[in-house]
């Protein structure tokens, strides 16, 4: 065979192989993410829920995922940055609790202080993380929502902002740290050594949320003494 005719042929071929060269795909990153910062929380956040919260690392996170442990780096620089995502997570969660908050300042005010303690509850292995990673900056616009139609003057806002948060978060956890050691939030009590403690509990409400509302009526009913409505 020619030089010429070998050419031919080679060239021949090459365009025969060509069209099916083009469909095969080439390797490169798929058109949307494997993970996002949002699905790594909540993958987190579940398993906090299940294993607690001391043996959360990245690689049980990717592993749950279906990814290397690498791969979450390029979201989080390390676990701290995952769990404040995991925090933020927690919050949204407060948020979603109802689809319509009321137009009453105290009605609504229960409602946020009883969704957080229900978020707090339902995640109890994760709920420290949310003094520890507190997204304070992400609270501004609802603390500006409180105080629109706060029905207080201005010099008590800081007061009712100060309390009714402290009251919330810490009441919550309280509880919350109870539920993840499984330990009751009191213990059986003595009606022999401590008689007044025994009565108090026999007349106090029924379960523990409406002992944390009617506890929450009182501080508002002390800020509406106070300062006037």
């Amino acid at each position: 065979m020619s030089k010429r005719a070998a050419a031919s042929g080679a060239t021949a071929a090459n365009d025969t192989i060509a069209p099916e060269q083009a469909r095969v795909p080439k390797a490169g990153r798929p058109s949307k993410p494997l993970i996002t910062r949002r699905a790594a929380a909540e993958t987190a956040l579940a398993l906090i829920d299940r294993d607690g919260l001391d043996a959360l690392s990245l690689q049980s996170v990717a592993r749950s995922i279906g990814v290397s442990a690498p791969s979450l780096y390029h979201h989080f620089k390390d676990k701290e940055e995952l769990l404040t995502q995991v925090a933020r997570c927690m919050l949204e969660e407060i948020n979603r609790e109802q689809e319509r908050w009321s137009d009453d300042w105290e009605t609504r005010t229960i409602e946020l202080s009883l969704a957080t303690r229900r978020v707090a509850l339902r995640h109890p292995n994760a709920a420290p993380l949310a003094m520890r990673f507190f997204p304070r900056k992400l609270m501004l616009p609802a603390y500006e929502r409180t105080l629109i139609d706060c029905p207080y003057p201005p010099e008590a806002h800081a007061v009712l902002l100060e309390v009714i948060e402290k009251f919330t978060y810490g009441s919550s956890l309280f509880a919350a740290a109870a539920e993840a050691h499984h330990t009751p939030a009191m213990p059986t009590v003595d009606a022999e050594h401590f008689p007044y403690l025994r009565e108090a509990l026999e007349r106090a409400p029924a379960d523990d949320e409406q002992l944390y509302v009617a506890s929450l009526r009182v501080i508002l009913d002390g800020l509406r003494a106070r300062y006037g409505a």
